[in-house]
């Protein structure tokens, strides 16, 4: 397949990238600064920094949409929600001009989500038909994100919403910040360590995007999750132990809060995420228990 993928050169990006291309596919990265993109995707790899620079009669069969600014680089303020909305809403939209104009529309749109979606949901067990039990700022997010992507099916395009957990992996993400003060003894549980916390493994996280771009039939909104959703206080222990390093630490729900802002909700709260779709469709995953993943990605 002719694949093009925005935020190909992030985290979950380049994982994808370097399984597609292992598997064949042709690649076109969409990112704002080429230069420093090339080094990190596969040799063949065509780094675009405009869609402008894809001629109307190029041939893609699919389109992998993961643009989207870091939404832990910094305090919500106003201004910072309206770059973190824009930069996930007006690429999608971007997109979908450049499938509108193609002469040839690419069969397949996978568009990312957050499980964000479903807004902080206390204990609730949540499945891809739930629906936001809280409105926060991470379901507005989600929910403008995932309404632009829909503008798809009006092109005949078949269309997968994937709604991902906290991927862990060792080149980026959480894991990869979080690492290094397990290593040293000073991981801390956050607030009352209640809250629930949804994760999945990188290399399940690429094989669900890369099964939604390859399978005929395959459509609509996909929880991407472990099936063993954890407690926060589970998950710093788990994390402590895989670093093989004591526990005793606590980070206070009011120091948070004060430091942060209102970006301390998404860690103070949290989402208990089911991936029912994926599961009821036979999808097997690699890593289904936090400890495994843990242990695979410390080893």
């Amino acid at each position: 397949m002719n694949v093009l993928i925005t935020g190909g050169s992030g985290f979950i990006g380049r994982a994808l990238c370097a399984r597609l291309a292992a598997g064949g596919h042709r690649l076109i990265v969409l990112s704002r600064r080429p230069a420093k993109a090339r080094p990190l995707l596969p040799v063949d790899t065509r780094v675009v920094a405009s869609l402008d620079e894809i001629d109307d009669d190029e041939a893609l069969d699919g389109i992998v949409n993961l643009a989207g600014e870091n939404l832990f680089s910094g305090r919500w303020t106003a201004p910072r929600k309206d770059r973190l909305l824009a930069s996930r809403v007006e690429t999608t939209a971007a997109v979908i001009a450049l499938a509108r104009r193609l002469r040839r529309t690419p069969e397949v749109l996978v568009s990312g989500s957050a499980v964000g979606f479903y807004g902080d949901a206390g204990d609730a067990e949540l499945t891809e038909h739930s629906s936001a039990r809280r409105k926060d700022f991470g379901y507005r997010l989600c929910d403008a994100w995932e309404q632009r992507a829909r503008d798809a099916l009006s092109l005949g395009m078949r269309l997968c919403v994937i709604r991902t957990g906290i991927v862990l992996g060792r080149d980026g993400g959480m894991l990869a910040k979080l690492w290094p003060m397990y290593r040293l003894g000073l991981g801390a549980r956050l607030g009352k360590g209640s809250q629930w916390l949804s994760w999945i493994h990188i290399e399940d996280m690429v094989t669900i995007l890369e099964r939604a771009l390859e399978t005929p039939g395959v459509d609509g909104v996909f929880n991407a999750t472990a099936p063993n959703p954890v407690t926060q206080r589970g998950f710093h222990r788990a994390l402590a132990a895989a670093a093989h390093r004591p526990a005793p630490w606590v980070a206070p729900a009011p120091l948070l809060k004060l430091m942060l802002g209102e970006l301390s909700d998404m860690l103070l709260g949290g989402q208990r995420v089911y991936p029912r779709r994926l599961e009821d469709q036979g999808f097997v995953f690699r890593f289904p228990r936090l400890e495994d993943a843990l242990a695979d990605l410390a080893g």
